[in-house]
């Protein structure tokens, strides 16, 4: 099993599929569910990903935000996904990495998290991409 840390830009992608990179997305979500992955995850990113969820799906809106809550659960309960607080290291840390690299705010915390777990960043932000070193697609 590997083990990475993922940004919300990989989930969002894999539950709506108007998203670009959406295949790449599944790809992911799949390995996640055929426990070929390990998501580490700062609690964050679970906020992220409801409110992207609210303003970009359409239709299906309430089916794909109850599926998200569902599959946290679950994935927590089953050791597919660690999720992390922030505490006061932590967000030290991210403000380090948020002046050094010029990343945003939730982008820092989820760099500050691959950085101190010693793990690849999986994201597909572009701009995570250029400014992290250890972010990938």
């Amino acid at each position: 099993m590997e083990h990475l840390v993922c940004d919300s830009s990989v989930i969002v992608a894999s539950l709506i599929e108007s998203e670009e990179f959406h295949q790449r997305g599944l790809h992911y979500l799949i390995g996640l569910e055929n426990s070929e992955y390990a998501f580490h995850m700062p609690m964050l990113v679970a906020i992220e990903v409801a409110s992207a969820i609210g303003r970009r799906s359409s239709g299906n809106r309430q089916a794909i935000l109850a599926a998200w809550h569902r599959n946290i659960e679950d994935w927590e309960r089953d050791g597919k996904i660690v999720l992390y607080t922030l505490g006061r290291v932590r967000m030290e840390h991210a403000v380090v990495i948020a002046e050094q690299d010029r990343l945003r705010g939730a982008d820092s915390v989820i760099a500050a998290l691959a950085e101190e777990l010693s793990l690849p960043l999986k994201t597909f932000d572009q701009e995570m991409q250029r400014r992290f070193a250890g972010a990938s697609g």
